[in-house]
């Protein structure tokens, strides 16, 4: 789609009201704590349980997330596609419980987090109904809810549609399926910051798309100025399909945060 469109494009309102899947998830992850502090507590073991905070978007932002392209192109005009703007930011927050275990010696700290772990998974099923084996089990899951969940997107014919043009636009290689042509460009982002921090020796245990690079201040201005010229021409190509692809995307990703007790911002 070209952006020649862009003003054409009605403006979606994003509702003020949370949803009631929002409510659920902040609920459910609530829940997950207490159920994990009682477990551990019957085991003669603490459990700081984590503060779970309603957290709010920015207007901007939750216009962009149902659809509006202005707020995407000032969104994206600040920020790009978020990969050069999360470098320098400081990790997720650390969870209360974290001091208790690093405060244990090597042996102590096996059997708590063994206990932790076993309380994880009764946590899971008292709350969610779900059957996990681990923690690494759960966000499998999840992952694959979200990817099922999504996927089903790529059937849809008139977003099958206007993802083949914008595809066109932008000249991607490959799929041109919906889920794979709106991550397409911030992909290939990811992608050099990756290979940036893997040249650097930055390891983890998570996802090769995680590592972080260590970068200069100088470093990071000038590539996040390549992002945002990249994801304002992606924006530029893809309007018409972000205005239909993103409302329902979201809705799908809060169905699924709901489900598996996973907080969102609203």
């Amino acid at each position: 789609m070209l952006l020649n469109a862009l003003l054409a494009v009605a403006v979606t309102v994003s509702p003020a009201t949370p949803s009631p899947e929002y409510e659920l998830a902040y609920s459910h992850a609530v829940q997950l704590q207490q159920v994990q502090a009682s477990c551990m507590k019957a085991a003669g073991l603490q459990y700081a349980p984590d503060t779970i905070v309603k957290s709010v978007r920015t207007e901007t932002e939750r216009k962009a997330l149902n659809g509006d392209v202005k707020a995407m192109r000032d969104q994206r005009g600040e920020d790009g596609f978020g990969v050069w703007s999360e470098v320098g930011e400081s990790g997720p927050k650390e969870h209360p419980n974290d001091k208790i275990v690093n405060s244990l010696p090597e042996p102590k700290r096996k059997v708590y987090q063994a206990a932790q772990d076993q309380c994880f998974v009764k946590a899971v099923k008292t709350v969610l109904g779900k059957d996990v084996i681990s923690k690494e089990d759960y966000e499998n899951q999840l992952d694959t809810a979200l990817t099922k969940s999504a996927g089903e997107l790529d059937k849809d014919v008139n977003l099958a549609r206007l993802s083949k043009s914008y595809a066109s636009c932008i000249k991607v290689k490959g799929s041109d399926k919906p889920t794979e042509v709106a991550q397409a460009r911030r992909k290939e982002i990811i992608e050099a910051r990756t290979e940036m921090a893997r040249e650097q020796g930055v390891a983890t245990t998570d996802e090769e798309r995680l590592l972080i690079p260590k970068a200069t201040a100088a470093q990071v201005k000038s590539r996040l100025k390549k992002e945002i010229k990249a994801a304002l021409d992606d924006l530029e190509c893809g309007a018409d399909f972000y205005a239909a692809y993103e409302p329902r995307l979201w809705k799908i990703k809060q169905k699924v945060y709901a489900e598996f007790g996973v907080p969102f911002a609203w």
